[in-house]
């Protein structure tokens, strides 16, 4: 589909229309895909002259590069000069904090995955020492990325951003965090500037994992750049992020989306249905909930598969269980769905998503789980809404997704800068 480009502004200064026209053909070169002259200028709405002198200015700047010919019409007309974006200008880093663990990854400008590598914070520690303080991470995300721009052969001049994607509340805005607790973190750590200070001094991002894994779902399902919600789930908490029409919904203070912040007593208000996240999703609901199950039915225990594995099940054990016909199993689901559809009620009256994607300890919980989480968002919410949103359990790695997610918010925030047009 052809790109509009802006209608001039009365008064709108000749530099500006320049500086837009850069930025419309830019974005479509993003895209990766071998194109002409002919196809940018009809992309954009632009005139071939426009389009020419905007490539001329990526060429020098070392940003796009020819791409060779293309085929010649079928009139046996001449056949089109090719431009790329040029994968060699740069490359942007996205490091994944979960705990001692930090996972990072290393990409081109182009988005081509580059090398994988992980740091064990803890590892370097003895015994009952705190690994994961704000300045233990920054060394490590140090480590981490000189080691991975060794492994890929790449000049750390040529590192233009990266992303930190860190669990808690972090202002997208100042890389500031806000998580509080042990070691060091005490609600305001400047972490942004911290790592921006150890890493070659190029600009960091700091968000939430919740909001990297959103723009890689959207990467993989244009569907879901729309308008759609991701839920995350881990350990006693869950998360959301909002995407619409490609761009996450940030809120001024950077807590949209952080709803597992009201701590939630289940087996004080089990009738409760406004309240949101909190340990309503993750672990601890299913342990809770299997223990009450075998304590007040024992022959449902014996009679199931999950008394014969020695140890107390884990989460995945209940999903196989369930999947397998298993009563015990399907009745522990059936009561994790429910609170998933307690949470989900609150995020459709409050965001309106066409989508809505599981991600983390739940994305793999299989079809019963779903099929029954859907049911009971249809009871929770109809009639009120008579359109339930298309309900999905995520089928990406969840590290994989935040990477990918992580380097997609580098490359939109270093061709968000006004310098890459100037």
């Amino acid at each position: 589909m052809a790109s509009s480009a802006p209608e001039q502004i009365a008064g709108e200064k000749p530099r500006d229309i320049k500086l837009n026209n850069r930025r419309i053909v830019l974005e479509l070169l993003q895209r990766g895909d071998r194109v002409s002259l002919g196809q940018l200028a009809e992309s954009c709405n632009l005139s071939r002259n426009t389009i020419k002198k905007c490539m001329d200015f990526f060429i020098q700047k070392g940003i796009a590069a020819d791409a060779g010919k293309g085929s010649s019409t079928s009139e046996g007309g001449k056949k089109p000069d090719l431009f790329i974006l040029d994968e060699s200008w740069g490359v942007v880093g996205s490091i994944y904090s979960a705990g001692n663990m930090l996972y990072g990854a290393l990409y081109s400008i182009g988005l081509t995955l580059l090398t994988r590598s992980e740091e064990d914070l803890s590892a370097r520690h003895q015994a009952n020492t705190p690994a994961y303080t704000p300045d233990e991470l920054v060394a490590g995300c140090g480590r981490l990325m000189r080691r991975m721009l060794a492994d890929a052969g790449k000049d750390p001049a040529l590192l233009k951003s990266v992303t930190c994607s860190i669990h808690g509340v972090v202002d997208v805005h100042t890389g500031t965090v806000f998580s509080s607790g042990i070691g060091g973190w005490n609600g305001q750590v400047p972490l942004g500037k911290m790592l921006s200070d150890e890493l070659f001094g190029v600009t960091v991002f700091c968000c939430n994992p919740v909001r990297s894994m959103m723009l890689s779902e959207a990467g993989q399902d244009p569907t879901v750049r729309d308008n759609s919600v991701l839920l995350y789930t881990h350990g006693h908490g869950g998360m959301a992020a909002v995407i619409r029409g490609g761009h996450i919904v940030q809120g001024k203070r950077c807590v949209l989306g952080e709803i597992s912040g009201i701590p939630l007593n289940f087996t004080s208000h089990p009738d409760s249905d406004t309240s949101l996240g909190g340990d309503s999703l993750g672990v601890l609901v299913c342990r809770e909930r299997l223990l009450s199950e075998i304590s007040s039915n024992p022959a449902l225990y014996l009679s199931s598969s999950l008394s014969g594995l020695g140890r107390e099940p884990e989460l995945a054990d209940l999903f196989a269980a369930a999947e397998a016909g298993d009563e015990l199993g399907q009745a522990v689901m059936r009561y994790a769905a429910r609170w998933f559809a307690v949470s989900l009620r609150q995020l459709l009256f409050l965001a309106d998503p066409d989508i809505i994607i599981i991600q983390g300890d739940y994305a793999k919980a299989g079809g019963y789980f779903l099929q029954t989480l859907q049911r009971y968002v249809q009871s929770y919410v109809a009639p009120s809404v008579s359109v339930i949103p298309d309900i999905r359990l995520s089928h990406q790695d969840e590290i994989a997704s935040c990477m990918r997610g992580g380097a997609i918010v580098c490359r939109n925030r270093v061709f968000a800068s006004d310098e890459m047009y100037e």
